[in-house]
Formats: C-alpha cells, structure tokens, sequence
C-alpha cells in the first residue's frame, strides 16, 4: 500500500474501540531500492519530542521516566482509510511479505 507519508502526520489513531491511542507525530522507514518502506510509527508526545529531536534533551533532564514510548510496526495501524488510521487487533495484523 502506497501512502503519502506527510498526509499521516497528525492523523488520530484509534483502537478498535474508538479510544484515542494518540497522533502519529513520527514515521520511521528504510530504503528499499527506489523506494522507501514504512518500519514503524511513533504516537504520542514522545514520537513529537523524537520528530523535534528532542528525545536526548527530554531524557537527560527527565531520565528514562521521561514518557513512555508508543511504536507500532507497519502491520499494526490500519490505513486502509489515511484519513482515520485505526490500531489493528492482534489477530488481524498482517505478516510482512518476505521475497526472495
């Protein structure tokens, strides 16, 4: 699935109860050839002060109680609608393909 990753930043994310898990503030991806591939998310505050680069600052002054981090791997958001990601449930998560 192609996505603009700009058009995510921001976007609420909701579990599959409609409960707010956070915002994604922070994409992480490796290149693959051409293109590049989304590895995880990252929500919340904390995913904001990492986009800020920030996290070294945050920790040194707060330690490790600082914030608590919210990554979830590619399979585990759901952006079958960009404009509402939703937070997959463990049994629907999708296996990363592997090729070769």
């Amino acid at each position: 699935m192609r996505a603009h990753v700009e058009r995510l930043l921001g976007r609420r994310v909701v579990n599959a109860r409609g409960r707010r898990v956070g915002r994604i503030e922070e994409v992480r991806a490796d290149r693959d050839g051409p293109n590049w591939v989304v590895r995880e998310y990252v929500l919340g505050l904390d995913g904001l002060v990492e986009r800020l680069a920030a996290g070294a600052i945050v920790h040194a002054l707060f330690g490790s109680l600082a914030w608590r981090r919210r990554t979830f791997a590619c399979d585990e958001i759901d952006l079958r609608d960009p404009e509402r990601p939703g937070l997959r449930p463990r049994h629907t998560r999708v296996s990363p393909r592997v090729s070769g």
